[in-house]
């Protein structure tokens, strides 16, 4: 006997194969097919090599920035830069953790010391001048004692 509360799903296995391989831009393909009812035809249904035509939504200006952020990102911190002689440090366990399942997938060829190498370097770029105020700061209320 044949269930009547039962839903019939149309699944784009392209989309779906690139979902499980971790391309998130697949997600919003897949919701816009989703948002189509079964009767019409979907968008991107319409020809494989015309789907950027073919999605023109008013989530596309979004889906750039998105894209953007994501490219500075990648540039900023996902990209190797200093190289040489580097000294062992620690991080708490739980921040390991999270980088070491992370990083893999966003970027694959880059270890968790150089993740945080970059991350450093950029904040110490970022806070240059924070930074060197404070110490600046410091360095004038302690002055050096000499004994006698």
């Amino acid at each position: 006997m044949a269930n009547k509360n039962r839903s019939i799903y149309s699944v784009d296995e392209d989309i779906l194969k690139r979902v499980v391989a971790g391309d998130t831009s697949a997600l919003g393909e897949m919701e816009e097919q989703n948002s189509v009812p079964v009767g019409e035809k979907a968008p991107e249904a319409v020809a494989p090599g015309k789907r950027e035509k073919a999605s023109s939504s008013p989530q596309k200006p979004n889906e750039e920035k998105i894209r953007t952020e994501h490219e500075m990102y990648r540039k900023r911190f996902l990209s190797e830069r200093l190289t040489g002689t580097r000294r062992q440090t620690y991080i708490h366990d739980s921040l390991y953790r999270v980088l070491s399942g992370a990083l893999p997938v966003i970027a694959p060829d880059m270890s968790v010391p150089t993740f945080v190498n970059n991350v450093l370097s950029d904040h110490l770029e970022q806070y240059e001048e924070v930074i060197n105020s404070i110490y600046n700061e410091e360095a004038i209320k302690k002055p050096v004692q000499w004994k006698k």
